[in-house]
């Protein structure tokens, strides 16, 4: 669901020195959008499975299971259920024929590992084990997006710490390492090697700034961000002010966002990043800009974040350098990342009832707005947030019980005029335990089966409507 209100600014939420790691989840990343999650347990199995959890619903203190991340050792978990249904129109060419409705289903076991044994040294490890399931057809399963994490994966990923028991294509099992980081503080600066999760984007539903595998804008569950394996250095120049080197090598990516399997295979100078930032807070704004070599080419962004009398602002924008010569020619045209500018200027308030309103408008200039499946292709790549090119979103939460929010998120493409709306209620039945329950609607015109194969007729038009209830448990 999304969840609104994040008062969170561009500098004070920079990781700067001497910043503890954290092993709870629930802290790793703060975030608000709408739409892709990953699915649950929708068979008799995963209903089982759900059953066994109820009575760990009881309220008591939120601990650790042992010790305690800020000191030397501290071992945290999570355990969250995503199941969803499918509302399928007649279109047997994504859905097959005389299939009305289909089950997405994700388990998720994390058990995270973290401490500060010295005020030099700190490390953060996290075990993750996943049982998924979908009866959706390949190509419709890629529409929705509700199980993807971020496009483009395993594009900052040099080892394959994933292990598959079980793969037989509707049902899978995994068992994998997602954060493997250490930390050493020298001086003014803090050094972070591993695997680890980079955020820098600010906004709402879209994040410029944001080159690390950035939440997709339909995603409703953004608590946690997967890692990259990557060099960090972090310098502070004040109590707000700072720099940031990330350095990442880099593979390149099938248009699934896949690596080729195998440690450190297809490395390359095109999928490696280097990347400067640095922040500040001035005058009652909080301001960043960042530039290098990212992911195909070269970056450079700049955000802001600050009020102006009762409306709070935020703006982003970043151009994108495409390092491909001819981009259609050198790889597949999903792949292909040609230049382009993305830019996002939210405004939002806060009342006193309780009402939290949040708005953004977005360009962006991956989108293809002659070819609606080729942009949909870069989207779902990872090139681009969206098929279309002008877009606006809104989100509104209401906390209408202290332990029940009810919220209502929309995305608008201008190029076709189709929408996405985004309905839900998060009920919180203890200090550790959340259900989300929510449906996804797509609205606009339906694709068309053609000679040539699949036309789109809109963007969020293709979708079916999506029923999902998340569990949440942290332990």
């Amino acid at each position: 669901m999304m969840q609104a209100a994040r008062g969170c600014a561009l500098a004070r939420s920079e990781v700067s020195t001497r910043v503890r790691p954290r092993a709870a989840e629930h802290v790793a990343n703060a975030g608000a959008a709408s739409g892709t999650g990953a699915p649950a347990c929708s068979t008799p199995l995963g209903i089982a499975f759900f059953l066994l959890l109820l009575p760990l619903l009881l309220p008591r203190p939120a601990r650790a299971i042992v010790g305690d991340s800020d000191g030397g050792f501290g071992l945290d978990g999570s355990l969250r259920t995503i199941t969803a249904v499918t509302g399928n129109y007649d279109f047997p060419l994504l859905f097959g024929a005389d299939n009305s409705t289909d089950g997405l289903s994700q388990s998720l076991l994390r058990l995270t590992m973290a401490g500060r044994p010295a005020d030099w040294f700190g490390y953060e490890l996290h075990l993750v084990g996943e049982l998924y399931f979908t009866s959706l057809p390949a190509l419709a399963s890629a529409g929705p997006g509700l199980l993807v994490p971020g496009a483009g994966l395993s594009r900052y990923r040099l080892f394959d710490l994933e292990w598959r028991p079980l793969s037989e294509g509707d049902v899978s099992t995994r068992l994998w390492l997602d954060r493997a980081a250490l930390r050493f503080s020298v001086g003014p600066a803090d050094i972070t090697v591993g695997r680890q999760a980079l955020t820098f984007g600010k906004a709402y539903f879209w994040n410029p700034l944001d080159v690390f595998l950035a939440f997709d804008p339909r995603q409703f569950d953004r608590d946690y961000k997967p890692g990259v394996d990557a060099l960090r250095v972090d310098y502070a120049l004040g109590d707000f002010s700072g720099l940031t080197l990330v350095a990442a090598a880099g593979r390149t990516v099938d248009a699934t966002g896949l690596a080729p399997e195998g440690d450190f295979a297809d490395l390359s100078w095109r999928g490696a990043a280097l990347l400067l930032r640095w922040f500040t807070s001035l005058a009652g704004w909080d301001l960043a800009a960042q530039a290098g070599k990212v992911y195909g080419g070269l970056h450079f962004g700049a955000g802001l974040s600050g009020e102006l009398g009762p409306l709070a602002v935020r703006g982003e924008a970043a151009w994108f350098q495409s390092l491909d010569d001819t981009p259609a020619q050198a790889e597949p045209a999903a792949r292909a990342r040609p230049s382009h500018l993305q830019a996002v200027l939210g405004l939002g308030h806060h009342f006193e009832c309780g009402l939290d309103l949040q708005a953004e408008f977005l360009y962006n200039g991956a989108g293809s707005g002659g070819n609606l499946l080729l942009g949909m292709e870069r989207a779902l790549g990872g090139t681009g947030f969206h098929a279309g090119r002008v877009l606006g979103g809104l989100v509104a939460s209401y906390q209408i019980l202290p332990i029940l929010t009810g919220s209502l998120a929309w995305i608008f493409s201008f190029g076709d005029y189709s929408s996405l709306l985004q309905p839900g209620l998060q009920l919180s039945v203890s200090d550790e335990a959340d259900f989300l329950f929510g449906v996804m609607l797509g609205l606009g015109a339906r694709p068309e089966a053609t000679a040539a194969g699949l036309e789109l007729n809109s963007e969020f038009g293709a979708w079916p409507n999506v029923y999902y209830l998340e569990f949440k448990f942290y332990f």
